[in-house]
Formats: structure tokens, C-alpha cells, sequence
């Protein structure tokens, strides 16, 4: 119960990061670049107050543990003042109370200093909870920085699109839009993927990955990596097909697809949530507990075996059946778009595209 509290908690933090981070973003473009975007005060102080509380789940987790032998003002000032991970919520919780202050007070939308502070303060706590990352722990400032980067990328990326998919109340404009959002996205993608990479690299080799998927780090970032196949359907219909259907002044409303867009990101949150609750897979260590996965016989378990397993990708006519499988469902997630069906047709599509990816995988493993 409490893994999938943290998970939840942890897609919605990212979320309340990408809400605020689009909102100050677009009151620096000007009016005529960008579809009528209305966010309230109300909706950045829920989004402020969602990241103070979301951004305690991982100290709670701690507390937890030692609630069981110390008292709760015990465990409290304990964790908070002596645990890296209560430093740094304190640290994000006194830039949070400012930032709240800032957006009561001084909600400004004209002057381009408004928004330029907020995207400070929202840095500065981004900063804060990279400190606590085991990137950071492992691999000191070279860690820290690439755990910054990719974050505070990730909530630039997602936060203009989840403004466009969820608090644009027309379509106005929409060209304009996509005339400088493409190049961002584009610069945005390339970076995560760079730094994500990196990240990787700092848990695991390349050529260790499919030995991850044994643990449960493994199969969380497996699914994490299967989400962008979709995530990559929606960009090219949001972005090359729709630019082409909005040229020829083809009626059509842009925001459902953007949504669609924008809740694969909510899942990709939730499996990166779910990552961080888990220990990486530094070495291939023996586990005695199966995850879900792996009860559902999805992914081999080492439970009954006193030596790690090895595992390797063989080609078989089940792993391709369901690989060809898809990609058919890709191909008509991206047609359906092009037919005029309704969205959530595609989004059908694009599950099922993401449960034969990972049977693909499943049934191409052999573990020994």
C-alpha cells in the first residue's frame, strides 16, 4: 500500500512541478505565439500545496521504519534534521512558503519579472530535491547537476504541454504555437534522452539492462521506456499531422489530443515514481520477493535460486508475433487521428500498444 501511495504521490509532485512551470513560462510569451491560457490563482496554490505534501511522501516512508522502536517527535526532528532527504524538505518547504506568498501577492501576469522569479523559485526547489537523488549520493556533483538538468527539462517540456492540453480555453492561435513549440519539444526530448541515459548509466550498464528486469527498478523502467512509444505517436500527431490539418484550416480542436499527450506523461510520472522508491540495480543481486510482474509470470523469478539470473533476448515467433502486434497498434493509434475518430479510440490503441511491447519482451527472455 505505502509503494503505491509513494508512486502516486510522486507522479502528482511532477505534475504540480509542470503545472506551476507552464504557467510562468506563458506569461513570457506574448499573446499572439500561444491559445488563450487561463490559470487561476486558486489552481497554482493547490499546485504550491501539492508539492509540500507530495514532496514529504519519501520522508514519511523513513519515519515509518523507525516509528516501530522511537516516538513519533522522536522520528520527526530525527529524520528532519539528521536524514539528507529531511534537510532538503525543509529546504523546499521554506522556498514553497515563498513561493506562495509570491503567486498571493504579486500574480502580476504583465510584467515579465513576475514570472521570471517564479521559474527561480521553482529551480531553486528543483535543486533542493535533486540533492536528495541517489544519483547525487553516488556520484556527487556530476550527479547532482545531471539529475537538475533532466528534471527542470522535464517540467519545461511537459509543463507548456500540459497548459496547451488542460487550461487553453481556445484554440487560437494554435499555428503560432506549434511554430515554436516543435523546436523546444525537439531541444527538450534531446536532452532528457541524453541525460536519462546518463542517469542510467549511473545504476547500470547498457548491457546489464535486461539483468535489471529481474528487480523491481527493472521493470519499472522498462515500463517507463515502453510509455514513450506512445508518448512518440502523440508528438508526431500533435505536432507534423496537426500543423498539416491546421494549414489546409481543417476544423478540428487540438486540445483532446494534447490531453491524451499529456496523461501517457502522467503514467511516465508514475512509473519514475515508482523507480525512486526502488534500489537500483548496481549489481545483480538475488531477491527472495516476486513483483507483480513477475507473479503474473511475465518476467522470470529468482525465487528458489541461490545465484543471480542472467538474462538474454532471443528471437522467437511469439516475442515477434506480439512485437509486429505493436506496431499494428501504433500505426492505428496514429490513424485514427487521421480518420477522425475520437481520441479515446487512439488512446485504446496506444495501451495496447504498450501491453504488446512488453509480452514482446516477455516472452523473447530466458533467464539462467
Amino acid at each position: 500500500m505505502m509503494m503505491l501511495l509513494s508512486t502516486i504521490s510522486e507522479a502528482f509532485l511532477y505534475a504540480c512541478f509542470a503545472l506551476l512551470m507552464g504557467s510562468f513560462i506563458f506569461s513570457l510569451i506574448p499573446e499572439d505565439l500561444k491559445p488563450t491560457i487561463v490559470v487561476s490563482k486558486k489552481a497554482k496554490l493547490i499546485a504550491v500545496a501539492g508539492i509540500a505534501v507530495f514532496s514529504f511522501m519519501p520522508v514519511f516512508n523513513i519515519m515509518i521504519y523507525l516509528l516501530e522502536e522511537y516516538s513519533f517527535l522522536y522520528v520527526l526532528e530525527s529524520v528532519l534534521l539528521t536524514f539528507e532527504i529531511g534537510k532538503a524538505w525543509i529546504v523546499s518547504i521554506v522556498i514553497t512558503i515563498f513561493l506562495a506568498v509570491f503567486i498571493c501577492l504579486f500574480d502580476d501576469r504583465n510584467s515579465p519579472a513576475y514570472p521570471i522569479l517564479g521559474i527561480g523559485l521553482l529551480l531553486a526547489m528543483v535543486a533542493a530535491m535533486s540533492w536528495t537523488t541517489h544519483s547525487h549520493a553516488v556520484y556527487g556533483i556530476q550527479g547532482y547537476i545531471t539529475h537538475f538538468i533532466h528534471f527542470g527539462t522535464v517540467i519545461v517540456w511537459i509543463g507548456v504541454l500540459t497548459m496547451v492540453a488542460w487550461f487553453s480555453i481556445n484554440k487560437e492561435n494554435w499555428m503560432a504555437f506549434l511554430s515554436w513549440f516543435h523546436t523546444m519539444a525537439v531541444f527538450c526530448f534531446a536532452i532528457i534522452f541524453v541525460t536519462g541515459l546518463t542517469l542510467m548509466s549511473y545504476s547500470m550498464t547498457i548491457t546489464e539492462y535486461p539483468n535489471s528486469w529481474i528487480q523491481p527498478y527493472g521493470q519499472s523502467l522498462l515500463i517507463k521506456h515502453l510509455l514513450i512509444l506512445p508518448l512518440i505517436g502523440y508528438a508526431f500527431i500533435n505536432g507534423f499531422l496537426m500543423k498539416r490539418k491546421l494549414r489546409v484550416k481543417e476544423n478540428i480542436d487540438p486540445r483532446p489530443w494534447t490531453r491524451l499527450e499529456s496523461v501517457i506523461v502522467l503514467f511516465i510520472f508514475a512509473a519514475t515514481g515508482a523507480m525512486s522508491q526502488q534500489e537500483p540495480p548496481h549489481n545483480n543481486v538475488l531477491l527472495r520477493n516476486e513483483t507483480l510482474l513477475q507473479a503474473f509470470g511475465i518476467f522470470p523469478s529468482s525465487e528458489g535460486s541461490l545465484v543471480p539470473l542472467t538474462v538474454e533476448l532471443v528471437a522467437n515467433y511469439k516475442g515477434i508475433s506480439f512485437g509486429i502486434l505493436a506496431m499494428a497498434f501504433l500505426a492505428i493509434s496514429i490513424y485514427s487521428f487521421i480518420k477522425k475518430m475520437p481520441p479515446i479510440f487512439s488512446f485504446i490503441m496506444s495501451i495496447l500498444l504498450v501491453l504488446c511491447a512488453l509480452f514482446a519482451i516477455s516472452f523473447s527472455v530466458i533467464a539462467y
